[in-house]
């Protein structure tokens, strides 16, 4: 194999070691078994392990933007665009054709364990995540499919929560009606919060 695929390979292994056993059980060692290749042969191209577990979870960006974010979730479309990408968002590694969980998400679980650019590494894939959120929110606001004076940090800071507690109850307590659920709290949240809703409020104070 050439240095590039092999480096790929490395990658998608660790990436794969991820999902199923999370960031923190990572090792030269493990990924070099995975992969069929010595361990001075995984040095060779990530010469700290720090390194590729931030490779690692660059990768894994990657893939959630390729999955979430692609032509078919139509973002840009306010509300519509947003309930698209939350039940895009919402069980994607099965979509990406990933082994187990989600890797950004565990490595979010990991952070008090995890070394300094490492961790920052999982806080910024966080980060990115809450600003997608945030962008998408606005937009629905925007287009005046949410109310305007929604808060919108805090409705972020709520659909996030929802896919982390999907991320526990889908891999850590295998509950097979997680999707279910968290799709109704979505449902539930925006609903709270739709123009629509605030007509259709007006309209029954008017007729008592």
């Amino acid at each position: 194999m050439s240095s590039q695929v092999t480096r790929e390979h490395i990658l998608q292994v660790g990436l794969n070691l991820a999902s199923t056993e999370g960031l923190c059980k990572i090792t030269f060692g493990s990924v070099a078994k995975r992969a069929s290749l010595s361990k001075g042969g995984v040095v060779g191209h990530f010469p700290h392990l720090g390194d590729l577990k931030r490779a690692i979870l660059g990768v894994a960006l990657d893939l959630w933007s390729r999955t979430c974010l692609g032509v078919d979730t139509g973002v840009g479309g306010g509300l519509p665009s947003l309930i698209r990408y939350l039940n895009v968002w919402i069980g994607w590694t099965r979509r990406a054709g990933l082994p187990g969980s989600c890797p950004l998400a565990q490595a979010i679980v990991e952070l008090s364990f995890l070394s300094g650019p490492v961790r920052e590494a999982a806080a910024a894939a966080e980060s990115v995540w809450r600003q997608t959120l945030i962008m998408l929110i606005r937009d629905a606001i925007d287009k005046r499919h949410l109310l305007d004076d929604t808060d919108v940090a805090q409705l972020a800071w709520d659909l996030l929560g929802i896919y982390l507690s999907h991320h526990v109850s889908s891999h850590s307590l295998r509950d097979p009606d997680a999707d279910r659920k968290a799709q109704f709290s979505v449902k539930r949240i925006v609903a709270s919060i739709e123009v629509i809703n605030e007509g259709a409020a007006h309209q029954r104070q008017g007729g008592q």
